[in-house]
């Protein structure tokens, strides 16, 4: 036996020893604090040719028709991702962002990352779309994936992700950040450990969400940059601090915040007016109502009046009857005139939220021209 080969084999017989003994001691000069899953591409597979995947963005239609390495993909699928912790101190932050930092940016997807932006780039060159936009256009991208429930305990890598069309918040966040790092974006994972739910953040000029630096992007649906995710499925509403976890080392930023947290406050003050309308026009048409069926009654006895030859008092009260319909086209014309303005925001409630893939439209929608 060769002195190298005894070397190995007595590090091989303590790693045994010291997992069987179920010692919790570290060791610095054999194991780091933790190790983390890789991709090991298998070797001979094959899978079909997914579809072409289209989605909105901006005024156009964009379509995708990268595909996968399927030994990659299957490789992918079949890591074991969980982390192997051999020092005990190891903090729960350290191990999370490393799990997730190491799926993120697994260098076996990164011809994966290469075809896909390089579609991306094509769309950016053909529509001259700027930094902003063309962050924009990969968010939206991630966004329109389906939102599939799953846990944080199971999470996918980029890869799967992309060719399933579907993940959780941690699958689309990483897909998301991985793009943006691949392109140079400074960006970082946000991950909130209470609400278990997890986004992604970009830096920015302003002081960012939580004045972490960065602007908020949620991926779980359709929604503008640097906007809080609001109320998630189940009614939960995120709360707590999160753990920003750098992806990359990328130095671009986000420069449009402004516009979106001016679409957002619009987006907020058009709620809280078309609520206060809405009770107003539920009391006024309740009134004419009222002051409809009232008219309809002296109507009827006004006929009954005429008929029977009682002019006296079907003077009388035709004269009242006037004043009351003159009292009501007032009320109605007040009424339609509510009306109408609640039909105009209501209009721009609803192009607001079905525009959310179309930061620079909607901008321009509501305040013309930049």
């Amino acid at each position: 036996m060769t002195k190298k080969s005894l070397v190995i084999l007595v590090i091989a017989l303590l790693a045994v020893f010291l997992l069987s003994s179920g010692c919790v001691s570290y060791i610095h000069s054999f194991f780091p604090a933790a190790s983390y899953p890789e991709i090991e591409p298998q070797r001979g597979v094959t899978l079909p040719a997914v579809p072409d995947y289209s989605f909105p963005y901006e005024d156009f239609l964009v379509t995708l028709s990268s595909d996968v390495d399927p030994e990659v993909y299957a490789g992918a699928q079949s890591a074991e991702k969980g982390v192997r912790i051999y020092d005990t101190s190891i903090g729960d932050d350290e191990w999370r962002s490393g799990l997730y930092k190491a799926m993120t940016l697994d260098p076996a997807q990164d011809t994966f990352f290469d075809n896909l932006t390089g579609e991306f780039s094509q769309v950016r060159a053909t529509y001259d779309l700027d930094s902003d936009e063309y962050l924009e256009l990969m968010a939206v991208f991630v966004q329109s994936l389906s939102y599939r429930n799953q846990n944080l305990s199971s999470p996918k890598y980029p890869i799967e992700t992309y060719r399933d069309r579907e993940g959780d918040c941690d699958d689309k966040s990483m897909l998301l950040a991985g793009l943006l790092a691949h392109e140079g974006y400074n960006v970082s994972l946000l991950y909130f450990g209470p609400e278990q739910h997890m986004a992604v953040g970009v830096a920015c000029q302003e002081m960012g969400y939580h004045d972490t630096g960065y602007a908020y992007i949620e991926t779980t649906r359709v929604s503008f940059v640097g906007i809080g995710a609001g109320s998630l499925e189940g009614n939960i509403t995120i709360s707590s601090y999160p753990l920003v976890i750098p992806i990359g080392n990328g130095i671009s930023t986000y420069r449009r915040c402004n516009e979106t947290l001016a679409i957002n406050d619009e987006l907020s003050d058009i709620s809280a007016h078309l609520e206060i309308l809405a009770t107003d026009l539920r009391g006024r048409e309740s009134l004419l109502l009222s002051r409809r069926s009232d008219l309809e009654t002296m109507d009827r006895q006004l006929e009954v009046m005429l008929a029977e030859g009682d002019y006296f008092r079907y003077n009388q009260m035709v004269s009242e009857y006037n004043t009351r319909v003159r009292e009501y086209n007032q009320d109605l014309e007040a009424y339609q005139a509510i009306s109408d303005e609640y039909s105009r925001l209501a209009e721009r409630y609803n192009y607001i939220i079905s525009h959310e893939h179309d930061r620079k439209g909607t901008y321009r929608y509501l305040f013309g021209e930049q």
